[in-house]
């Protein structure tokens, strides 16, 4: 591949990309490490455990999100978020429930990470399906 052919390559990879491309881009980062704490909570977790429950969950989140994200599948986006936050919620109750010593730091981690999942749901939640058909804009003076 030329030099000219690769950046004819990224330059239609990069318009693949769904608006605003930094936020898409930087939430696609945040689920592939989400993947990745899903995988590193498995490779401790006991068998049945919560831990298990909450690293198939963090796994499931992180491929939906890696799926829905870049391309502006907005729906499978959503059911990756439904994901994390139950399995942020699964991990809120465990801290909550043991008291580990750095039970202070989990909680508000977790708590952050629901309130990030939360906001993302907001901004998407009204987006269409279909990443080709125009945003829906503010409603009209009597279309309530």
């Amino acid at each position: 591949m030329t030099g000219t052919q690769h950046a004819r390559f990224l330059a239609r990879l990069w318009d693949l990309l769904a608006e605003p491309k930094s936020v898409t881009i930087m939430m696609t980062f945040a689920y592939a490490a989400l993947l990745g704490m899903g995988f590193s909570s498995l490779a401790g977790a006991s068998p049945g455990g919560l831990r298990d429950m909450m690293g198939g969950l963090l796994i499931v989140g992180g491929v939906c999100g890696l799926i829905g994200c870049p391309a502006g599948q907005w729906w499978i986006e959503r059911a990756g978020l439904v994901a994390v936050a139950a399995a942020f919620a699964v991990h809120l109750s465990f801290v909550v429930a043991v008291s580990s010593p750095d039970g202070p730091w989990e909680v508000a981690s977790a708590i952050g990470v629901l309130v990030l999942v939360a906001t993302r749901w907001i901004r998407i939640r009204t987006l269409p399906a279909d990443p080709t058909l125009p945003r829906p804009g503010p409603p009209e003076a009597g279309d309530e």
